[in-house]
């Protein structure tokens, strides 16, 4: 089915790019913070780029899309990425990438494009200024813009206003002016105490604060609806307006299929699995999982919150002062409100979809309630077999999903044997299957990322040593003996993702 004239943007999608790898080193990246302590990570893709693009029919999810892609580190530098985008815009997609746009054969791929989909192609150029200086890379930088426009798709520079580029707006303005005829759009560096406190809906803040002369000089410096939006929505309450991400949207994890109704808020389920079944979601409502989505104009500029008035469409919000930057296909296609095509609840159904989401957790909670119960229990007749058994560590394990920091002595006091009492328990209840599952994954995420585990293994006959084996702490890595050089070599190549996936499919014939 030739889906490129199928009319109207009806989705909103981010795929997130797996790994953190970046040839860029800004210091007001949380990314590069953590590549200072050396935990720089590959991507790791668990489907072929086929299969991949397949998920994303158009029949499938409800429509045309406006997909951006993005990475936590440089989206362009896994090789799966371009031949992903290609086969989304053949599938009439509008897909926006962004990158920070010095990858040059990474460019010379992508340019590669049929004509016929280049025009729904959009690259978001991230402009991090002093690591173009530092890395001579300012003239790749323009020249691939250039490239990419003349090649028939829309590409512009973008601009996080951040305290460290303050005294140099003006040289940025004017390089952009004399290489573009356009200023960058931008947006404020919007901040928060700590990055899980953003995600948990604590307070976003901008640094530098958007004060009424901040705002002011930024908007006579690049007159941008974009910077202007992002203001105004920084004081919109999230929990007090119903969104319909989830159900006019979607998160994917390229990687894994991890799906999120907006950054924050899940999904169950794996969007690669089963696609030839249709992907049918319910809105967030008013359960955001973020504290503002004041930077998230990919969702608000299609209409996902429609009862937050005068929004400006994408084409209006980005494109405007910059028209010659974007592709005439992309400036209509994207000059939709997602709402005007798709049914809106009326005010009787939001009331009962949020009546229904608050029994909902009325339940999860009671349900989580008995589970302890049960736990302790069931731990009171473990306590001869293994030690620690205290009822503060199981209780812990029931929290683990709520964790945001498991230090390494918390960590070390689990014991192969308190796992074993958790599987027993979570059997025993409704959906427990789901919590066992979440919660072995956190640990072993834990173990793995922070690198908990201990420097040797044990190797052992598991069917000889399972009493030996329930004392033994969760950071001890027991593998069968033929599997060690596995192991082995996934730590050398310190992909964290492999190794989480391969002591999961091991962990129940350990036990």
């Amino acid at each position: 089915m030739d889906n490129r004239n199928s009319g109207t943007i009806k989705r909103a999608i981010t795929v997130y790019v797996p790994g953190n790898v970046c040839n860029f080193r800004c210091s007001y990246c949380y990314v590069s913070e953590c590549l200072r302590d050396g935990h720089e990570q590959a991507g790791h893709f668990n489907y072929s780029v086929e299969h991949m693009v397949e998920a994303f029919r158009p029949e499938r999810i409800g429509g045309n899309a406006h997909i951006t892609v993005i990475g936590a580190g440089e989206t362009l530098i896994p090789p799966e990425v371009v031949p992903f985008v290609k086969g989304l815009l053949h599938l009439g997609h509008v897909v926006e990438l962004v990158t920070n746009n010095t990858l040059n054969q990474r460019i010379d791929e992508l340019l590669d494009t049929p004509r016929e989909d280049i025009g729904r192609l959009i690259v978001k150029c991230s402009l991090h200024w002093k690591e173009l200086k530092r890395l001579h890379k300012v003239e790749d930088y323009f020249n691939n813009i250039k490239r990419i426009i003349a090649a028939g798709a829309s590409s512009y520079p973008f601009l996080v206003i951040c305290d460290e580029y303050m005294n140099e707006l003006d040289e940025i303005i004017d390089i952009c002016k004399r290489e573009l005829g356009a200023v960058p759009q931008c947006t404020p560096c919007v901040t928060a105490e700590t990055r899980a406190d953003f995600l948990k809906g604590g307070v976003a803040m901008t640094s530098p604060a958007c004060m009424p002369a901040f705002v002011k000089e930024i908007d006579k410096k690049f007159h941008s609806k974009l910077f202007e939006q992002s203001v105004r929505f920084l004081d919109v309450d999230v929990k007090r307006v119903f969104c319909y991400a989830g159900k006019w949207s979607l998160g994917v994890g390229m990687g894994d299929g991890v799906m999120c109704k907006c950054h924050n808020v899940g999904i169950p389920g794996n969007f690669f699995e089963n696609i030839e079944e249709p992907y049918i979601g319910e809105p967030v409502g008013c359960e955001c999982g973020i504290a503002s989505c004041c930077l998230q104009y990919g969702f608000y500029a299609l209409g996902l919150i429609p009862e937050i008035p005068e929004v400006p469409t994408y084409t209006e919000m980005v494109c405007g002062g910059r028209e010659h930057l974007f592709s005439e296909e992309v400036k209509a296609l994207m000059n939709v409100k997602i709402g005007d095509s798709e049914e809106a609840l009326s005010d009787e159904e939001k009331m009962q979809f949020l009546m229904r989401r608050m029994e909902e957790k009325d339940a999860d909670i009671q349900k989580y309630n008995e589970l302890i119960v049960k736990y302790n229990t069931v731990l009171n007749d473990y306590k001869q077999r293994y030690e620690p058994s205290s009822q503060q560590l199981v209780e812990s394990l029931l929290n683990i999903i709520d964790e945001d920091i498991l230090d390494e002595e918390h960590v070390s006091r689990i014991t192969y044997g308190h796992i074993r009492a958790l599987r027993q328990i979570c059997n025993e209840v409704n959906d427990g299957q789901r919590l066992y599952t979440q919660i072995l994954k956190k640990l072993y995420g834990v173990i793995v990322e922070k690198k908990y585990y201990k420097e040797s293994f044990v190797c052992c006959d598991i069917k000889e040593s399972m009493h030996y084996i329930d004392k033994l702490p969760l950071s001890v890595l027991v593998i069968p003996g033929e599997k060690i050089e596995d192991v082995e070599y996934i730590l050398d190549m310190e992909d964290v993702d492999a190794l989480v996936d391969f002591f999961w499919k091991e962990f129940e014939h350990i036990l």
